[in-house]
């Protein structure tokens, strides 16, 4: 560029220069930095526990102290910081996808993508924000109490807003965050500590309550719940236990318990959960209070974890008993991982991770049971008391943190969509990403581990097709547990893959690089330093809001810094002491931002006062460093050698500032031209502040010795003003090794001055009485303003020509002030135009500095530095407004109507045009619109784009591979069960065509029609194919029969048996029941009928009567009597007719899926389908459909409410041809 250009050039960004040759006019396009309103976050508060969220767009939130932060996971960068808690955040929670929601309900779309959070406090306040625009939508508040625990209602389709708060300590809100109306409110008596919600079923949740765990069974969005719930204990696992008569769970009779061997040991810390208003004593230690946590299981039905400090225990709800237990005092993890923190189940997989006390995060995989594929497998009883116990392998593990003091883990968060990426929440405000991911043993030649490298779908696809060379999801990583494909899981391993740094604090000195000029812009970065106790120093670019660097450069608390050029500055730094009196170490350093390197000056000087202050030259020449109570001494910046130090009648120094005069810009310009002339050749003359092609720190300490007539043009007087502790003010002039002056404001009546300032002519004073007082030096006119706000700490103004506006900080907040009145006279000089208070607005403001001309930036003590606007109302922008590092990844942040499109095109495009991923114009979109579409796609792995160009099972693949992309998890559930499903008419093996010759029970239980296709995994449940299911609860019942402990647990392992056609088992049972149980007789003729009803086929309408006659009678245990003697004379259909009609569709499905034929399951299971739309569960029924392939069905039910899907679903068809 050439000269001319750069001094005509203006603030825009573009320049265009002035060449030789008219003709040949290029434009040059410089990128101005842009600094808008934001926060970067620094430490975190123990009251932020918990308070850490990711999102399944990929976006991850937390807490730091008062500011709920927003986090690109992907390229480990701060979004957005939102500010408006007056508490501590004590939860965030992402929202539902709304960008779905929107169409479902008929709301008009955003403008924005469709993100929305929810952040609670401690005094609670419910904050729902749009994270695009970094505003508050609305504020949801019922009494002073901190949120404790809170979660979406999101099994219910219409409801997905509707937002589920505890205020403890015993009252549970529902909320709808659209209207921000309280929906109902329930008051329990238990002390509740936080809940959860059955993620298999719509209306059961369980309290964590300090004593005990409150299971709730009725919960409606529409109506309170009308029970108290019950209550259960933990007890120890024993072979008797007295209690009330009739007491669900309560212990009679049992096993008789082992006494020696691990057995022993696994059995002594079994639990029991016990019914009942009165905690039972325990004599092992134990107690509820001790529970870290409690949730649901995710993978596995009727399955709760419970975590303490040394040990997990996994319940099952059927038996109440303890059907597992991980503990930290197993050999292999004993010295490794120490206490747990925190669980995370996963519902892909059953998977568990486990954060333990010395910051590493173990994996669990569940060990495959040898289970039963059909009736005829099923183990005796021998086998039984010795395997069946479910148990978790260890596959892995990060490693432990570095243990520093202080360090505290506040949270641990997964990723929902893909659940293999993990962040770990510190107090030191920094989130730890882990990722896990499978051993590469492509190099290992063993034939033992050839198995590692299979190949895992999102479920059941086929072996050998491009979509399973994906390793993105944990169903992709790992088989399902169910599969009879001879699959192993791979070896793993835990890596961390990235560290979000924070804002070292606390902070004790702040200082922003020389503002931007027309000579600089082209090489202009806003970097902001910053000292902290410890004496790293960071540096941060404030235009992309991230640490640019971190530089160790002393070994005690930073005191001050001060910038000598955009890339280098001077600091001084000594260690804190408890008497002021008492001399110190001080540290001088010049350090290089660029190479790290850092000189250190008055290396020769030992224990001294310390440095009270130190200030650089406005033309870079001198520095000036005062000691306290001592001199005054005056240095050569280049050179860095002591030019003279003042002697002791010297005024002390109580303030102090460089003023630059209207003659000395005039020589900056001829000392910045003479430095051009100097440079090279002509044809690449540019205008530097500073060099930038070498050290900096090179430049700046070049000897004085060098003769040359620029290092003589460069001399020039420069002045300072300071104060001494009487309030008088001093001028002096510096040239070279001369320093002279006077006393020039000798005029009294001001309060103590503590701070000063100097622009255009204009001093400006604050005082300990809070006033502010202008002196114009060419008019020698003074105005004063009292603030009414105490004594001002320091004033700063802003950068850029005839800007006059002054920060001004307090001891209770901060103001900016215009003084452009005294500069034209018009007024009283003084115009407030931002006010901020502490603790009314932020926390306590600990300094200050101009960001940009109408930016001020300071730092609170929350360990924060927020970019400010003008007016110190807003700490953050939108999204839009902010520059990154590096672009955001997250789809769902394209505007509604152009994600929508987005999706669309890339799950579908017409056949006669060659699939791609480079959306264009022609794709229906603008050029802006493609920009932005582009930038996100560019950042998508290679391999998920070539899954959509190739993909094996064509629309529905890419339309789950989509749905991964937007994280959206309700399409993924879809179009997972919908593309199982159709590889079935893939193989060939149609419901229709498979069971065309199966007309009975037994021919199914020994028929596997999928042995070559993954199955679906256990959290889809009733969705899964007969067979997996049928052998799912195979397994079941035989961990429950191996579990027996008393009379009633023996009784419902006989029901299940009977149920699912296991007579002979069921009959060895009933046998055995003791001669003194009143229900002996009972038994024993109940046994002779089970043996005996399959070889008499006269009885059956006889015992289809007494059914008939036990189910009319309407009692629960009448009703599964009579459901028994319907199953064994092959009437399940008629039984699950009965359970409808008693509405017990959960319980008729379970008995339709695992019991009858497909052609009769079929008919029980439609009916719930459709009983499931008419109560709201709309997505449940279609997958539903799905699930018995009634795909016309499925197709017509999608429409009604998304006909979007319904289209994709119908092409996906339509390829499989199955036409409707």
């Amino acid at each position: 560029m050439s000269k001319e250009s750069d001094e005509d050039g203006k603030n825009s960004g573009i320049m265009t220069g002035q060449p030789e040759d008219p003709p040949q006019v290029k434009a040059v396009i410089v990128h101005v930095p842009r600094i808008a309103p934001r926060t970067l976050p620094g430490l975190a508060n123990a009251q932020n526990k918990e308070a850490i969220d990711w999102s399944g767009h990929g976006l991850l939130a937390y807490g730091s102290n008062y500011t709920v932060v927003v986090v690109d996971t992907r390229n480990i960068q701060v979004v957005q910081c939102l500010d408006k808690h007056k508490s501590m955040v004590k939860k965030v929670l992402w929202g539902v996808d709304y960008l779905r929601q929107d169409k479902l309900t008929q709301h008009p779309p955003r403008l924005y993508g469709g993100i929305d959070l929810v952040s609670a406090d401690a005094t609670g306040h419910i904050i729902v924000w749009d994270v695009t625009s970094g505003q508050s939508v609305r504020v949801l508040q019922d009494g002073t109490k901190p949120i404790t625990d809170m979660h979406w209602v999101s099994l219910w389709n219409d409801h997905s807003h509707i937002l589920a708060a505890l205020h403890p300590p015993h009252s549970f809100i529902l909320w709808d965050t659209r209207t921000g109306n309280k929906i109902w409110k329930k008051n329990y008596m238990e002390n509740i500590i936080a809940f959860n919600f059955d993620p298999f079923h719509s209306s059961k949740m369980a309290f964590h309550c300090s004593d005990c765990i409150l299971f709730v069974e009725d919960f409606s969005v529409t109506k309170s719940p009308s029970s108290n719930g019950r209550k259960f204990y933990i007890s120890s696992s024993r072979s008797t236990f007295s209690g009330s008569k009739g007491s669900y769970g309560n212990l009679t009779t049992g096993v008789q318990e082992e006494k020696t061997g691990a057995k022993d040991r696994l059995r002594r810390l079994m639990k029991d959960l016990v019914f009942g208003e009165v905690q039972p004593k325990s004599d092992d230690g134990m107690a509820l209070n001790e529970c870290l946590q409690v949730n649901y299981h995710k993978s596995i039905r009727h399955h709760i974890l419970l975590l303490y400090p040394r040990e997990l225990l996994i319940l099952d709800l059927h038996i109440n008993q303890t059907v597992g237990i991980i503990s930290t005092t197993d050999k292999v993890i004993k010295f490794l991982f120490y206490f747990f923190l925190k669980i995370f189940s996963c519902k892909q997989r059953d998977v568990i991770y486990c954060l333990h006390e010395s910051g590493s995060v173990s994996v669990k995989l569940k060990r495959k049971f040898g289970f039963p594929s059909s009736p005829m497998d099923t183990p005796s009883v021998s086998s039984l008391e010795s395997q069946l116990e479910i148990s978790y392998d260890h596959k892995c593990s990060s490693e432990p943190l570095r243990q520093t003091r202080g360090l505290q883990i506040l949270g641990i968060t997964v990723n929902p969509v893909c659940e293999t990426k993990i962040a770990m929440f510190l107090n030191s405000g920094k989130i730890v990403f882990m990722e896990l991911l499978p051993v590469n043993n492509n190099n290992n030649n063993n034939n033992e581990d050839s198995n590692f490298n299979f190949t895992i779908p999102m479920t059941g696809i086929h072996k050998g097709n491009n979509f399973s060379k994906r390793k993105y999801s944990l169903n992709e990583i790992l088989p399902p547990l169910m599969n009879e494909i001879s699959i192993q899981p791979p070896n793993l391993r835990l890596l961390v893959t990235g560290v979000l740094p924070s804002v070292s604090a606390p902070v004790t000195a702040l200082k922003m690089c020389p503002p931007i000029t027309t000579r600089n812009w082209n090489n202009y970065t806003p970097l902001l330093a910053e000292g902290t106790v410890g004496g790293l120093i960071q540096i941060y670019n404030l235009a992309f809001g991230i640490i640019e660097k971190e530089l160790v450069v002393h070994s005690y608390t930073v005191r001050g810094i001060e910038w000598v050029g955009l890339k280098t500055f001077l600091s001084y730094a000594y260690p804190n002491t408890s008497n002021a009196s008492v001399n110190v170490r001080n540290e001088l350093c010049l350090t290089d931002v660029l190479t790290g390197e850092s000189t250190s000056i008055r290396t020769d000087k030992g224990e001294e006062p310390p440095i009270e202050l130190l200030k650089v030259s406005p033309l870079k020449q001198y520095f000036l460093l005062f000691i306290t109570g001592g001199p005054l001494e005056l240095w050569d910046l280049k050179s860095l050698q002591l030019l003279k130090v003042m002697r002791k009648k010297f005024p002390l120094i109580n303030t102090l500032e460089w003023t630059l005069q209207s003659g000395s810009r005039s020589f900056k310009k001829k000392r910045l031209s003479s430095k051009e002339e100097n440079v090279s050749d002509g044809s690449n003359k540019k205008t530097f502040v500073e060099p930038t092609g070498t050290s900096a720190l090179q430049y700046l300490t070049k000897t004085y010795s060098d003769k040359t007539e620029t290092s003589d043009k460069i001399i020039a007087k420069e002045h300072f003003i300071f104060t001494d502790p009487d309030s008088h003010l001093y001028r002096f002039t510096v040239d070279g090794h001369s320093v002279d002056g006077k006393r020039i404001f000798p005029e009294g009546g001001n309060g103590s001055i503590t701070t000063l300032a100097y622009k255009m002519e204009i001093i400006v004073f604050g005082d300990t009485e809070g006033s502010i007082t202008g002196w114009d030096l060419r008019s020698g006119q003074t105005r004063k303003y009292s603030t009414g706000r105490g004594f001002v700490k320091k004033i700063r103004f802003a950068p850029g020509k005839e800007n006059m506006k002054l920060l001004v900080l307090y001891h209770d907040g901060v103001d900016v002030i215009d003084l452009k009145g005294l500069c034209t006279g018009n007024g009283d000089g003084f115009e407030k135009i931002g006010q901020l208070k502490s603790p009314r607005d932020y926390v306590k403001v600990l300094d200050i500095d101009w960001a940009a001309s109408d930016k001020p930036v300071i730092a609170t003590q929350d360990g924060c530095l927020r970019i400010m606007d003008v007016t110190l109302f807003r700490s953050s922008s939108p999204i839009s407004d902010y520059e990154f590092n590096e672009p955001v990844f997250c789809p769902a942040l394209l505007p509604s109507e152009v994600a929508f499109k987005v999706r669309e095109r890339l799950c579908w495009q017409p056949p006669d045009t060659p699939y791609t991923t480079d959306l264009t114009v022609e794709h229906g979109f603008t050029e802006n619109q493609v920009s932005l579409i582009n930038k996100q796609l560019l950042m998508v792995d290679e391999e998920r784009l070539e899954c959509l160009r190739k993909p094996s099972f064509k629309t529905v693949e890419r339309c789950l591979i989509v749905a991964q992309l937007f994280g959206d998890e309700t399409e993924i559930d879809l179009w997972t069960v919908a593309m199982y499903y159709l590889q079935i008419k893939t193989e060939n093996l149609l419901l229709s065509s498979s069971y065309s010759t199966v007309n009975n029970r037994d021919d199914i239980e020994n028929l596997n029609r999928i042995k070559n296709i993954i199955p679906l995994d256990t959290c889809y449940d009733v969705l899964q194919d007969s067979y997996t299911y049928q052998r799912l609860q195979l397994e079941r019942v035989a961990l429950h029969e191996s579990r027996r402990t008393d009379y009633n647990h023996t009784k419902r392992v006989i029901q299940q048996q009977l149920l699912l056609g296991q007579s002979d088992r069921a009959v060895q049972l009933l046998l055995e029941t003791d001669l003194n149980n009143s229900q002996y007789y009972p038994d024993a003729i109940k046994a002779c009928l089970v043996a005996t009803v399959q070889s008499t086929g006269a009885a059956q309408s006889t015992i289809k009567l007494v059914a008939t006659n036990l189910i009319a009678h309407g009692n629960d245990n009448d009703i599964w009597e009579g459901v028994q003697l319907l199953c064994l004379i092959g009437k399940g259909l008629d039984a699950c007719r009965y359970l409808t009609s008693y509405s017990k569709w959960g319980a008729a499905v379970w008995l339709a899926r695992a019991v009858l034929t497909p052609q009769d399951s079929s008919e029980v299971i439609k009916k719930w389908a459709d009983h499931l739309y008419s109560q709201g569960y709309k997505e449940k029924a279609v997958l539903v459909l799905i699930s018995l392939e009634q795909w016309q069905a499925a197709h017509s039910l999608l429409s009604i409410f998304d006909p979007r899907r319904a289209s994709l679903l119908a092409q996906a068809c339509q390829e499989f041809d199955i036409n409707f």
